[in-house]
């Protein structure tokens, strides 16, 4: 039985989030009960819990797709699943299905219009999978393995595929933490890949137009690069310390976001998130500061962007720390700083917006 909670439908109305933890039957385990339903006020930042919003393990990574809409989760476990929800007017989650992931440990999905693209990082496989209209997961179109190492030997003794990012509408981008490379998909097909400096651990990437920003989870730097979609390859230009300074081997980046003009970079260790400003139309990123996360271990984050009137947010998830903390980002500087508001969520993961009074407004007769 679904429980129900009423949606404010003005522009002032509070905004959903859902957020994926770790639960007592994932790997590793935690002590979220699976995808957590949160009212997150953009004026103010303040956050209220809306209760589980569907119990499946391990949803350590969400993904969301708007015709219809359907939210995605990985069940991060030895035996990876990914399933699919329908989201109702009401903000509950009608299961759909589930499929296997073809690994252990898979940590992000992709959705487009079309596909689903899972990463598994125990084994580096890579799983695309066909949707059907309605959402549901309708087959797996292919599975792509891949090969290699790095230096880091204790983290890169093989591949580890941790996240994909749509960089165009033919390709996407796998970041492979354990080969130290993008491996690019084409149109269901591994079609080459892009090396980066050996050592780096790509962990997420973000894409800003031409421009690739690359979160290196092992040498606690972002690297830029400059995409070419007609040849399917990159031009390295350069990389920027995280924080600022070095660090590697003390902090270990997790999500990375663009919102204008500003790359944001959580930061496991410094527990801060890291405001870069974007130089030289793309081609450049310069450290402006240091933002203390609200909590130890901030690894997902997301920015709730205001509407008209309302200020801009990031609400960052402290896996360590079982909360929520929302940042207000200053308009001018775009650096954010801490509005004091905190959630309690056992094992937090990961935080998706979604639109919910769009849903609602397409449900009217």
């Amino acid at each position: 039985m679904r429980t129900r909670f009423p949606v404010g439908d003005s522009v002032h109305g509070r905004r959903l989030l859902l957020v994926g933890t770790y639960t007592p039957d994932s790997e590793p385990p935690g002590g979220g009960q699976g995808v957590h339903r949160v009212w997150f006020d953009p004026m103010t930042g303040e956050m209220t819990d809306g209760g589980v919003a569907a119990h499946t393990p391990g949803p350590s990574f969400l993904a969301y797709r708007a015709d219809p809409p359907t939210v995605y989760a990985v069940n991060e476990r030895e035996k990876g699943t990914v399933t699919a929800w329908r989201i109702d007017a009401d903000a509950g989650l009608t299961e759909l299905g589930q499929a296997p992931t073809g690994g252990a440990s898979p940590c992000h999905v992709l959705a487009t219009d079309t596909a689903l693209t899972v990463t598994n990082y125990a084994n580096g496989v890579v799983a695309a999978f066909a949707l059907a209209g309605d959402g549901a997961i309708a087959q797996e179109a292919a599975r792509f393995a891949h090969t290699g190492s790095g230096p880091v030997t204790d983290r890169q003794e093989g591949s580890h595929a941790h996240s994909a990012v749509a960089v165009d509408p033919l390709h996407v981008l796998v970041a492979d933490l354990g080969t130290d490379e993008l491996r690019v998909v084409r149109d269901g097909e591994q079609t080459g890949t892009i090396v980066l400096p050996p050592g780096t651990g790509p962990r997420h990437a973000a894409v800003a137009g031409e421009y690739v920003y690359v979160a290196g989870e092992l040498d606690s730097r972002v690297h830029v690069l400059r995409w070419d979609g007609d040849t399917g390859t990159a031009e390295y230009l350069g990389s920027e310390h995280a924080t600022g300074e070095r660090a590697a081997g003390t902090n270990f980046p997790g999500e990375i976001l663009t919102h204008r003009e500003r790359v944001y970079v959580s930061n496991r260790g410094a527990d801060a998130v890291s405001t870069l400003a974007v130089r030289d139309g793309g081609a450049r990123l310069e450290h402006l500061a240091n933002t203390p996360a609200g909590g130890a271990w901030p690894r997902n984050f997301t920015v709730v962007r205001g509407h008209r009137d309302e200020p801009d947010h990031l609400v960052v998830a402290a896996q360590n720390g079982d909360s929520l903390a929302a940042l207000l980002i200053d308009p001018k500087s775009g650096v954010p700083a801490d509005t004091g508001h905190r959630l309690a969520i056992p094992a937090p993961v990961c935080v998706l917006p979604v639109p919910i009074t769009r849903i609602r407004r397409a449900a009217r007769p």
